[in-house]
């Protein structure tokens, strides 16, 4: 009786350290999602305050940087359309980046637009994963989906702002 009462503590003990909520941390994440936020396009949309690590059918990020899902040099500017092809290196790299990605709780002090975020999720609700930059740190790359589509969006980095270049659709309904 005893082993089993030490038994079920030890497992009551793992659950709660287990649902202990990951925050990101990551200052290049909040810079590039605070940029994200500065515009004042399409204001009913909010983000919800997780990051996504798969696709709402449970499909993995990493699974979905395929060549096909990346062609952002389809609909970038002629002076971008070059740098946004990428590579099956660079797809290899985003690759492990994304490996280990969780959901993870936007810490809401370090967010500058606040109102764009959402704990409710509804229809206008858009879903986000955790930014990942790449090529010296000029690039960046995250996955969001909302009620009817998912897309990869590929951001750069001019002088000090972050700015979408093009975005990628994976899915749409």
């Amino acid at each position: 009786m005893l082993k089993a009462k030490i038994l079920l503590t030890v497992i009551m003990a793992c659950l709660l350290l287990s649902c202990k909520s990951v925050k990101v941390d990551s200052a290049d994440s909040y810079e590039i999602i605070n940029s994200l936020t500065e515009s004042d396009s399409n204001r009913k949309t909010k983000i919800y305050y997780k990051t996504i690590f798969a696709k709402y059918d449970g499909t993995q990020i990493k699974e979905l940087l395929k060549n096909y899902n990346l062609k952002f040099n389809l609909c970038s500017k002629s002076v971008y359309r070059e740098k946004a092809k990428i590579t099956e290196n660079e797809i290899n790299h985003l690759k492990e980046k994304f490996q280990y990605n969780t959901s993870k709780n936007l810490v809401f002090s370090k967010l500058e637009n606040q109102s764009r975020f959402t704990k409710r999720k509804s229809e206008s609700t858009v879903y986000i994963s955790e930014p990942k930059k790449f090529r010296n740190g000029e690039y960046a790359i995250y996955y969001s989906e909302g009620r009817y589509g998912g897309q990869f969006n590929l951001l750069h980095k001019d002088k000090s702002e972050w700015q979408i270049v093009c975005s990628s659709t994976v899915w749409i309904e």
